[in-house]
């Protein structure tokens, strides 16, 4: 499990969605969650062990699931790529900024996660 899939699940506010693409086990299971539309796995799946379930957050679907987890936290929350790296905003407020004492994060991902966490 990557180091930001594995802070994203062990955040407060995390859940899963629907949409979002699970790799489980060894990784080599892959499915994507569904929501009683029949693809992929029921929803209300929940692994026998979900430490052995993990988010791929290199599947924009994923990714933007994971926006939509900061967005009920930070309505205005903006991910933005400034000086070769990624950040969150929020313009409605500017004392918020996840790459403050975090940063600068490589990856988008990496900069929803640290959204995620530092939510109160």
């Amino acid at each position: 499990m990557s180091d930001p899939a594995r802070r994203a699940v062990a955040c407060r506010h995390w859940r899963w969605m629907p949409g979002m693409l699970v790799r489980y086990g060894d990784g080599q299971v892959w499915y994507r969650l569904a929501d009683g539309d029949g693809y992929g796995l029921p929803f209300r799946h929940v692994p026998p062990d979900p430490r052995d379930a993990w988010p791929d957050l290199t599947d924009p679907a994923t990714l933007g699931c994971l926006l939509a987890l900061v967005r009920e936290l930070r309505p205005y929350a903006c991910v933005e790529y400034c000086g070769g790296y990624w950040r969150v905003v929020d313009p409605q407020d500017e004392r918020w900024d996840t790459d403050r004492g975090f940063g600068p994060w490589a990856t988008e991902a990496e900069a929803l996660v640290a959204a995620l966490e530092a939510a109160p």
